[in-house]
């Protein structure tokens, strides 16, 4: 190393921001670039990525608590609310920056945050990670309510203070035990309560989610109870070493995780087989396949997924017409659908599938439920004359529904308003002025009609 913190590799220079002597840092961060932020990473010795990163990680800390603290005031004052007509995690995915869900999870976490000052100050001076936080506040949540605050603080402090020497792992554990620490008295009680009330939690919060990568393909994610969790997981390896068995058999090489999907598959498929799921969504839950007569024939071209837009093989569509109801869609020769009237009021059967075949899901702006989770919305109420027609339909997930109905007896221009365009899409228009120029609205289209 130079005195100017310049290191020579092959003639190319390479920068040590943060050489032993301090003082020499900024004459070798001038000599380079004028700052340690705009040095490509290549050109950093080893010891200077080092404490590149971890001054970086520092600082995308510090900035992750400044973001979580606007976002707690902004659902406290309701402001996104007030000024674009949606809720903060609404908004989120209105500005194209997050799931839907991961919105909703931000956004919770922020205001649990927001309710611990102490950890979010911690966080705030870095001393945290957003890990170790989520984890102490979701300990700090589960304290006995009998617990006075005295108590409560004492536990933040040393939960913080343990934050130096474990992870996220180590300080859930202990916080789950931090009650022997702040009240011994009551510790052995409490930890009695304590397990109640966790397999009382783990009942409320059960969960399973699912999203979809870029290329269509689902990723799951849930969190079950111990003993729930343990079923589905013993069925699931059950299912998984015979699925393999039978891979070995064929000669073909089957991963514990690939089986597992295969078992998890294969539950559903045999549950369906039994015609024993309800109606979901006005209909039972099937797949609707988009697919030329040629192509189910056996010419080339591909088949499409009505209920997400996603594009699959011939040979694939053909699997599933071999045990599959068929359900025509009748077009005129434009390739529109045909549409049944005022004959019914209700979106039911073909013309469900219709609205499918176009929403694929709620169509609001920045919504990810699917069709299954969605209500045909009439464009103009049947009950004021609206048709029960595909170009009179929309589907909308219940939370927007609430959101676009309209409101007789409130002023027009303050409710959210729906349109389709020249290509037969549902665009959504905001209320008058938010986010738009004064006595215009804007308007919105779902990313899925845009591809």
């Amino acid at each position: 190393m130079s005195e100017s913190g310049w290191e020579s590799s092959g003639g190319t220079a390479v920068v040590d921001p943060c050489p032993d002597d301090a003082s020499l840092v900024l004459d070798a961060l001038i000599a380079s670039a004028g700052d340690a932020d705009e040095l490509e990473p290549w050109r950093l010795t080893d010891k200077g990525l080092l404490t590149e990163l971890e001054r970086t990680q520092l600082a995308a800390t510090r900035q992750q608590a400044r973001w979580l603290a606007l976002l707690a005031e902004a659902e406290r004052r309701e402001v996104t609310l007030r000024q674009v007509g949606l809720p903060t995690a609404g908004w989120l995915a209105d500005r194209n920056s997050h799931w839907a869900r991961s919105a909703r999870e931000e956004v919770r976490l922020a205001v649990r945050l927001d309710a611990q000052p102490r950890v979010a100050g911690a966080m705030a001076e870095g001393a945290l990670s957003l890990e170790q936080a989520t984890v102490i506040v979701r300990g700090l949540d589960r304290l006995p309510p009998d617990l006075d605050a005295e108590q409560r603080e004492a536990a933040a402090i040393r939960l913080v203070e343990l934050g130096r020497e474990f992870g996220p792992y180590g300080l859930s554990r202990l916080a789950n035990r931090i009650v022997e620490v702040v009240a011994p008295e009551v510790a052995e009680d409490a930890d009695r309560r304590a397990i109640e009330r966790v397999e009382a939690e783990q009942a409320r919060e059960r969960y399973l989610t699912w999203s979809k990568d870029a290329d269509g393909a689902f990723l799951l994610r849930g969190k079950f109870g111990k003993v729930a969790g343990q079923q589905l997981v013993g069925a699931l390896r059950s299912l998984a070493s015979r699925q393999r068995k039978a891979a070995r058999a064929a000669g073909e090489e089957m991963s514990w995780t690939q089986a597992q999907a295969d078992a998890l598959v294969e539950l559903a498929d045999h549950f369906g087989s039994c015609k024993r799921l309800p109606r979901l969504g006005a209909d039972r839950p099937r797949i609707l396949v988009g697919v030329e007569l040629d192509v189910l024939k056996g010419t080339l071209g591909i088949a499409t997924l009505l209920n997400t837009g996603d594009r699959i093989t011939a040979g694939e569509a053909r699997r599933l017409a071999c045990d599959a109801e068929i359900l025509p869609v009748i077009m005129n020769g434009k390739s529109v659908p045909l549409d049944l009237g005022r004959k019914r009021r209700l979106f039911t059967g073909h013309l469900r599938a219709l609205l499918i075949r176009r929403d694929q899901g709620c169509a609001f702006p920045g919504c990810d439920r699917g069709p299954e989770e969605c209500e045909a919305h009439h464009i103009v109420s049947w009950f004021l004359g609206g048709r029960t027609e595909l170009s009179n339909g929309v589907l909308l997930c219940t939370f927007h529904h609430h959101i676009v109905e309209p409101n007789p007896n409130g002023p027009p221009d303050r409710q959210w308003v729906i349109r389709l365009n020249s290509r037969g899409d549902p665009e959504f228009g905001a209320p008058v002025g938010v986010g738009a120029p004064p006595g215009e609205r804007r308007w919105r289209l779902h990313h899925r009609y845009a591809s």
